[in-house]
């Protein structure tokens, strides 16, 4: 009897999960089926040939990508947004419509990755070096510097390397815009005084973001004088203003080359 009621029980599990499965169900635009343990109804997607619709998020590394593949893209809802600083754009491809809904789904990014001569004189922005540590920066990046002359600033940042065992004592801010710092210096058991002329800015032409047009940047040079010691250091002339127009040189482009406003925001 006991057996009985066993295939009885099987039998009856049998029908209850082939009644469950059944067959696929169409169910907007994929198919669907339920299954036991507890009867979840489950995309059969992944079995078809292609994806019901496109999904995804890209990340490119330059406008002209980002440009090419959001009009590959793009639908009439298919919309923009930007923002200035961090500098970020993404394409929502299958955003809201006036009049329906969009999963929001399929994305493109461009985040303006900063060029590498940008994030060198950005990350020293008004950092203090001793004065070897100054003239190694701008041995380092002299290319970069179109005024003075390269030469000009050659010689200033070996002269500064040639008196690192100097005392500093004062500094003088001359008619010409030059600043003249004063030192003493021992030769063979001698004082000596000499002058040392730098001057008050200099300027940097380089590009704020990778592929963007070049900037001229004017750079203030400072320095103080402790204890004989020489520190010295430079300030970029209001970079947020700099990284503000190259970012909207950058905005101005995608709406002329993909015909849509951007929404000044994130997402």
């Amino acid at each position: 009897m006991q057996e009985l009621i066993s295939q009885a029980d099987g039998l009856g599990h049998a029908l209850e999960v082939g009644a469950a499965i059944g067959d696929a169900k169409e169910v907007g635009l994929g198919s669907y089926a339920v299954v036991p343990q507890g009867y979840d109804l489950r995309s059969l997607e992944k079995f078809e040939a292609s994806p019901m619709r496109k999904s995804g998020a890209v990340t490119l590394e330059d406008a002209a990508s980002f440009i090419r593949y959001f009009n590959l893209h793009a639908i009439e809802s298919s919309q923009i947004y930007g923002r200035i600083n961090p500098p970020m754009f993404v394409g929502v491809l299958d955003d809201h419509g006036g009049d329906y809904p969009g999963w929001k789904e399929h994305l493109v990014k461009y985040a303006c990755p900063f060029s590498i001569e940008w994030k060198e004189w950005s990350s020293k922005d008004k950092t203090g070096m001793s004065q070897e540590q100054f003239a190694e920066f701008i041995e380092r990046n002299l290319p970069d510097i179109v005024e003075p002359p390269g030469a000009d600033m050659l010689e200033i940042s070996r002269s500064l390397q040639a008196k690192k065992k100097v005392n500093f004592s004062s500094g003088l801010r001359l008619a010409n815009g030059q600043q003249e710092l004063t030192y003493e210096e021992e030769i063979q058991g001698t004082s000596a005084k000499g002058k040392l002329q730098i001057p008050e800015t200099f300027k940097i032409g380089i590009q704020v973001l990778e592929g963007g047009a070049p900037y001229a940047i004017e750079c203030r040079l400072r320095y103080r004088i402790k204890d004989a010691t020489l520190v010295m250091w430079y300030e970029l002339v209001r970079p947020h203003k700099i990284l503000e127009d190259a970012v909207n040189d950058v905005w101005s482009t995608i709406e002329q080359q993909t015909t849509r406003l951007i929404y000044r925001g994130s997402i």
